[in-house]
This record gives structure tokens, sequence and C-alpha cells, in this order.
């Protein structure tokens, strides 16, 4: 793993049978919206050894008729939405607060990628500065490292987070700002 700036992680290992998948999601969604992948899969993909199911992706938030060209186009490509098929109870799910929809693989479950509308001033904030993650020659977005581990730590609490936020803190050692790590825990308070 290197670190080349503040925005760019470079990793030197093979893609897994969960990275492809990424990608393969990846490949349809950059044609429909920007996105960043954000909290567990982060951690796993830069070499934390734990397993999940599912991939958090934060979009910004789109029209009925953008949120249908994605959906018929992740029908398409063999995707399939777990929540439902009505693209008008699709929408209404990511109208809420902390609701999102989950594509997996059609038939089955797992692995999927949970998608949710930006809905705060961090959702947004995640996507207009992205760390930009590259393995191979495959790349994609996350939010910065420093949001995810404030977050991880204030709001999400569990010992998984608290587990990946630490192991955060210890491969990025001298790359991410402790101060600003304070900040945006002050923040989320």
């Amino acid at each position: 793993m290197k670190f080349i700036n503040k925005n760019t992680i470079e990793l030197d290992r093979e893609i897994n049978e969960l990275d492809r998948f990424v990608f393969d999601f990846l490949k349809v969604l950059e044609k429909h919206s920007d996105y960043v992948i954000v909290s567990g899969y982060v951690a796993i993909i830069l070499g934390r050894n734990r397993g999940t199911d599912d991939v958090d992706m934060i979009i910004p938030k789109m029209d009925k008729v953008q949120l249908k060209l994605l959906y018929d186009d992740l029908i398409k490509h063999g995707f399939w939405c777990i929540n439902s098929g009505d693209i008008n109870d699709l929408y209404a799910i990511l109208e809420q607060d902390k609701k999102s929809i989950r594509f997996a693989f059609e038939p089955g479950f797992s692995p999927n990628v949970e998608i949710k509308f930006a809905k705060n001033e961090y959702d947004l904030l995640a996507l207009k500065n992205p760390v930009t993650i590259k393995m191979q020659n495959k790349k994609f977005k996350t939010s910065f490292l420093e949001l995810q581990i404030a977050y991880k730590e204030v709001v999400l609490k569990s010992n998984k987070d608290m587990e990946d936020a630490q192991f955060l803190r210890d491969i990025a050692k001298g790359f991410i700002n402790e101060h600003l790590i304070h900040e945006y825990k002050k923040m989320l308070k």
C-alpha cells in the first residue's frame, strides 16, 4: 500500500471476488452517478481481515427518472434490487432518512451494494472530496479516512466499527490528520 497524496492510495494486491463484484457494479453506476464507498469495505480493501456481505455507497440525490435509468441499466447487467422492483417504492425508500436500497447479482443476496442518497453535510463533503483507491488497472472513490474514522467512532460505535476505525488509524499513521478526526468527532456528536 502506498499513500501517493491525501487524495490517492495505491494498492498492490490481487483483486478478489468481492472486489470484482464492486467493480462490476461501478461499471454501471459510473455512467449514471457520482459516488463514494464508505464504511467496512474501505477497511477491508485496505487490508483488514474481516468479511462483509454489503458494500455501502453514497450517491448524490437524483430524480426518479435518473433512478429508473440507473435501475434499468443495473437489471440489464444482471443485478436485481433486493428491496423492490417498483421504482416508486425504491425512490420512496431512498427519500427517507438513513434508508437505502440493495443490489446483488440475480438471484443471489450476497454480496450486495447498499446505496443511499447523500442526506447531510458529511455525505456531501465525502462526495466533494473523495479519495481515489487504485488497484491494478481499476480504481474507485471513497470518503477520506478522517471522516470515516470519526463516523465509525462517534455515530456507528459497534465493536466492528471501532476495530475498523483503529485499523484505519494504524495503517494510515502519518497520512491522516488526527486534528481533523477530532474536529469531525466534535461536529458529529
